[in-house]
């Protein structure tokens, strides 16, 4: 903004002409693009993005911060058609105090819309601001929006705000002929400005004023819009209704008002559920989102848009103009730490969010939202109130907000907060993943499967393909999602442990894989991250096997945890048994009572590059009690003997006449012999 006022001070012809070509060309687009029908004009907008919290301030900069030329250059460039921009023209921006009149039933309203005068240097500010979007060949929608509308407005209707006024009030005829003489200056302002801008009666009113009293708003603004003349007179004006709200609030809109003008375009707003939208607010506190049954909502409460658009002829343009939900875990890019929230400070909370969508629900439900919106041909503009704000996409460093990267904030506990904030500078303009959700189409999250490891990082969802095993009478464990604790993502896996017993009393087991021959000759390796709700717990990975319809085990050393996830993975090989049938991966923890955090699993295979050959060795008696006896037409190089934990209990180095194994407790042992050439035999053994 410094280089800004420099160029006008220093540079003020130049400005005025770059100024007066800038609109010459909005008035050359506006000739060539008037006839656009609703609808067509509705299919270019498209996907778009609001500029909140800017200009519907009472002090642009307050909430988010100032706007420049630069935002739209990034929102074009990213791939959006279209930015709402709220704009609040009531509180000091417009002169005319209604205050003086009686709030009572039946009393007189001496004055006029003449009384009242938007600010002209609020104005020259909008007219900026427009031109700069347009310029960069968006579609830009003037939205009547903000607090002070609110608090000198639209509680007037509602009985049960302190602010409310009789109909038959003085004080409601003066707000409302400021209200309308607003707009007259509105219109007068951008009659000739392009089909491009489009007007929006008002936001939100239908939490406080009702059907009958929102049509007679919206006939009267239309009027006002089309009697300014230039371009108004086909402008494209945005109503919705009153009385009902969200994806209702359209419908309550008076038929005769579709059918007495052929340039309106009906909006709707969607924050459904609350409970996930808002959740980092104490009152909602679903973090989740995706289900069928949520999509099936959002299917069938937009088709309910759609099939009113429909009832007409033609079809009524739809444009959903607000919908988002709060950032991941109530996050604030502003400070690297959670969001500010009001309604929890104490004794609600602590001052802070207490939660908020995990990072894949967030972009779910915007990437469904938007393209449920695209698939029955509405345009969107989604919610977005910069880095200071709770919804945030465009981090708005054009304002020169610093912000932090999200990707080194952890949380240990949202009541008491315990938070780890970050302090690293974030390098995106955008937080891309909802960006490009909105901007592309809907596509599932698909699982991080391995040939022999599924849903590696749990973002599946934690139960796919992961169960929990209570081996005994007396253990008691669950397991549940990680969730904000995760090392990363979305999911992870959390075992708590609320009644110990030996380590494999508590088994987290991945899906079984069947060897198709795949897994001959291979050895395999795993890998975890974890960590624990104190230091010292432990655990092991281990794999069952199965040979012949026998189960077997191997498994790892013993691992100990601490309290933060590793930096490196915890790791286990594993050879695969010749005539192996099938595999699974575990994780055994069940001997300390506490909680585990696993997540970021990794599975690789590696050819042994050893030749397995079970003819060239014959292996007897078998079963033994005393010696085994090898009988090789290769020189053998040595041999092992493992026991069902993995772990080697007996080695020769060279052949031998005999080998004796007559020290090891009875059970079953693998023999692997290796011999001089890189061969490899591997042989159950039983020893009784």
């Amino acid at each position: 903004m410094k280089q800004e006022r420099r160029l006008k001070r220093n540079s003020f012809l130049f400005s005025y002409l770059l100024n007066t070509t800038s609109l010459l060309l909005i008035l050359v687009a506006g000739f060539l693009n008037a006839q656009q029908t609703p609808q067509q004009l509705v299919e270019k907008m498209g996907r778009g993005i609001n500029l909140g919290n800017v200009l519907s301030a009472p002090v642009e900069g307050n909430w988010s911060g100032a706007v420049t030329e630069k935002y739209f250059i990034d929102v074009a460039q990213a791939g959006f058609k279209n930015v709402r921009i709220p704009m609040d023209f009531f509180g000091t921006r417009t002169s005319g105090d209604t205050s003086q009149y009686s709030a009572n039933a039946n009393t007189t309203f001496t004055g006029s819309r003449g009384d009242f005068v938007v600010d002209p240097f609020y104005f020259d500010r909008l007219e900026q601001v427009i031109g700069w979007g347009l310029a960069q060949n968006l579609v830009i929608i003037l939205d009547f929006h903000g607090a002070t509308l609110k608090s000198e407005f639209i509680y007037t209707f509602d009985d049960l705000e302190d602010e409310y006024t009789y109909p038959t009030s003085a004080k409601r005829a003066a707000d409302l002929a400021k209200f309308y003489s607003i707009w007259e200056q509105i219109a007068n302002r951008f009659k000739d400005y392009s089909d491009d801008l489009i007007f929006e009666v008002i936001n939100e009113p239908y939490f406080h004023i009702s059907a009958e009293e929102m049509d007679d708003i919206n006939n009267e603004v239309i009027s006002i819009v089309r009697s300014s003349g230039g371009n108004n007179v086909t402008r494209k004006v945005i109503v919705t209704g009153g009385t009902k709200t969200s994806y209702q609030a359209i419908t309550t809109i008076d038929p005769q008002i579709i059918n007495s003008d052929n340039f309106l375009i009906a909006t709707f707003h969607y924050y459904r559920p609350f409970s996930f939208t808002k959740s980092s607010d104490y009152r909602f506190n679903v973090n989740s989102w995706g289900s069928p049954m949520d999509k099936n909502n959002v299917d069938s409460e937009f088709d309910i848009v759609k099939n009113w658009a429909n009832g007409f002829d033609p079809p009524v343009a739809v444009y959903l103009g607000e919908f988002g939900a709060d950032n991941v875990y109530g996050y604030s890019y502003r400070t690297g730490d959670l969001h500010l929230v009001t309604a929890n400070n104490p004794p609600n909370g602590t001052g802070y969010a207490d939660g908020g969508p995990d990072p894949n629900s967030r972009v779910k439900f915007h990437g469904y939202v938007a393209n449920a919106a695209i698939d029955r041909g509405f345009s969107f503009s989604a919610w977005d109130d910069g880095g200071k704000g709770s919804k945030t996409i465009h981090l708005r460093k054009d304002s020169g907000l610093t912000t932090y990267d999200i990707n080194y904030f952890t949380i240990d506990s949202f009541v008491p907060k315990q938070t780890n904030p970050s302090t690293v500078i974030e390098n995106s303009l955008w937080v891309d993943d909802v960006k490009d959700a909105l901007l592309n189409s809907y596509s599932e999250i698909q699982c991080n499967d391995t040939s022999i490891l599924k849903n590696i990082d749990f973002e599946c969802g934690y139960s796919t393909s992961w169960s929990l095993l209570e081996i005994g009478n007396n253990v008691q464990a669950t397991f549940q999602d990680a969730g904000f604790t995760a090392r990363t993502g979305s999911h992870g896996a959390k075992v708590v442990v609320n009644q110990a017993q030996s380590l494999n009393s508590v088994i987290l087991a991945n899906q079984t894989i069947s060897n198709d021959g795949s897994l001959d000759n291979m050895q395999l390796k795993f890998g975890v991250h974890g960590k624990a709700s104190v230091s010292g717990l432990q655990f092991k990975l281990r794999v069952k096997h199965v040979i012949s319809g026998e189960n077997y085990f191997s498994a790892s050393p013993l691992f100990t945890l601490d309290t933060n996830y590793s930096e490196s993975p915890y790791e286990f090989t594993f050879d695969v048994p010749l005539e192996t049938t099938s595999i699974q991966f575990q994780l055994i923890c069940g001997g300390t009572v506490g909680t585990y955090y696993f997540d970021d699993f990794s599975a690789s295979l590696t050819s042994l590059n050893i030749t397995r050959q079970k003819e060239l060795f014959e292996v007897y008696p078998n079963p033994t009690k005393d010696f085994i006896f090898i009988d090789s037409s290769v020189p053998i190089a040595k041999i092992q003997l493992i026991d069902l934990r993995g772990r080697e209990v007996l080695f020769w180095n060279k052949e031998m006449e005999a080998y004796d194994i007559s020290v090891l407790e009875n059970g079953v042992y693998f023999l692997k012999i290796f011999s001089t050439n890189g061969l490899l035999h591997i042989r159950e053994i039983l020893k009784y």
